[in-house]
């Protein structure tokens, strides 16, 4: 039992010592200081300066309607209106499909059996993002509040027999059909957040990780200060965990505060990662963020392995390298294919988290669910071990 209270003891003063070490003026500024600026000088700053320039939706209803009701070119003529008078977006129309899904704007599709399937509770509007921007999620809210009004005007009252359900433009991809259209939804803003964060974060895990520890002479007496060498590992992640958290919100609030001088304010934290919240609902957004954070954690003991087994110099330097290496072959791979299973990817830990979440976003939970929670657990206990033997390396050097 007083073992057990020292070393409780011990571990809170480590931590104690790691997290004031980043909350040092100029660690703060580089990982909590650093995205905000960034993000505020990519988006805000531009609109000090220049004139907002206006967003192109091009629209296009091949509605061809339904006993004398059109309702594709009532909601092609209201988006129009509404958006009459204001700056920011030009409504222009299409003259069919194809000019719509290769626009290099905004499009929105309204198929030609639009009518129809509006009795029956069940029409599609396509809109399509051609910027790949992540903030035009709250201009697609409104189109579809807008059609949701149009169709209401026109069915209410109105007594039409069922009728089948066609196949629509664009067709759903086989994989799409087996996962679902939630884990659809969820590949690419989960994919774009396991990079973009790892990314983001690479560079503050090696300016509070054990090469700087190294740098500033303070190894040593880290080593002597406990026996049990866990308790380091254990501290730096928490710590790099803390880092990648203040890092994330500080980029989150540069994007708040760039897109609200730009005249673009995107609505929300899900928006920005492209999540939306009323397809996805709570318990896919929530998976989501926890497979990240995941992620997140992986990145931090690979940083940790290395720093520990490598000299200091070479340590700085390859262990970012690692994680945004890793984090790129995984996102550029699964670009090309979000939904099918990747064979070069399975020796990427972040594809790991990557495939069971969207396996768990579908419900399937079958054996490949277990074989990616037993490698993740796997992966993560040998880093640990890993970056523990290697302080215990470093120690016998210190005695030697």
């Amino acid at each position: 039992m007083a073992k057990s209270n020292i070393s409780t003891k011990q571990f809170r003063a480590i931590l104690k010592k790691d997290l004031s070490m980043l909350f040092r003026k100029r660690v703060a500024i580089f990982v909590f200081g650093g995205p905000f600026i960034m993000m505020f000088i990519l988006l805000g700053l531009p609109s000090l300066f220049t004139s907002q320039q206006a967003i192109t939706l091009l629209v296009f209803s091949d509605d061809l309607g339904y006993t004398g009701v059109n309702i594709g070119d009532a909601i092609i003529g209201n988006i129009s209106l509404y958006y009459e008078n204001d700056d920011t977006i030009t409504v222009e129309e299409a003259d069919n499909f194809t000019e719509v899904q290769q626009t290099r704007a905004l499009g929105t599709y309204i198929p030609s059996n639009f009518s129809e399937l509006s009795f029956t509770g069940s029409p599609s509007i396509y809109t399509i993002d051609a910027t790949q921007s992540l903030f035009t999620s709250s201009l697609f809210t409104e189109i579809y509040t807008i059609a949701s009004k149009v169709m209401s005007n026109f069915v209410a009252n109105r007594s039409i027999p069922n009728i089948q359900s066609i196949q629509l433009p664009p067709t759903a991809l086989a994989e799409e059909e087996i996962l679902g259209p939630k884990a659809a939804a969820v590949a690419m803003p989960l994919s774009y957040m396991i990079f973009l964060l790892i990314a983001l974060n690479s560079g503050s895990y090696s300016i509070i990780g054990f090469a700087r520890e190294k740098r500033m002479r303070t190894m040593e007496i880290l080593l002597a200060y406990t026996h049990k060498h866990s308790l380091l590992v254990i501290s730096k992640v928490i710590t790099g965990l803390v880092a990648s958290l203040g890092s994330t919100l500080s980029y989150v609030l540069g994007i708040l505060v760039g897109t609200s001088l730009s005249g673009d304010a995107t609505g929300d934290l899900f928006d920005i990662f492209g999540l939306n919240f009323k397809t996805l609902g709570g318990g896919a957004i929530v998976l989501s963020f926890i497979f990240v954070v995941l992620a997140l954690l992986i990145s931090t003991l690979i940083t940790m392995a290395v720093d520990t087994n490598m000299a200091r110099e070479a340590a700085e330097r390859i262990s970012p390298l690692v994680s945004i290496g890793l984090a790129m072959f995984f996102y550029f791979i699964v670009l090309t294919s979000p939904l099918t299973v990747s064979t070069i990817l399975l020796i990427n830990p972040f594809y790991w988290c990557y495939r069971l979440c969207l396996l768990l976003v579908a419900g399937k939970f079958t054996t490949e669910v277990l074989i990616y929670f037993l490698l993740i657990a796997g992966l993560i206990f040998i880093l640990i071990q890993l970056a523990t033997r290697g302080i215990q390396k470093e120690k016998s050097l210190y005695l030697e």
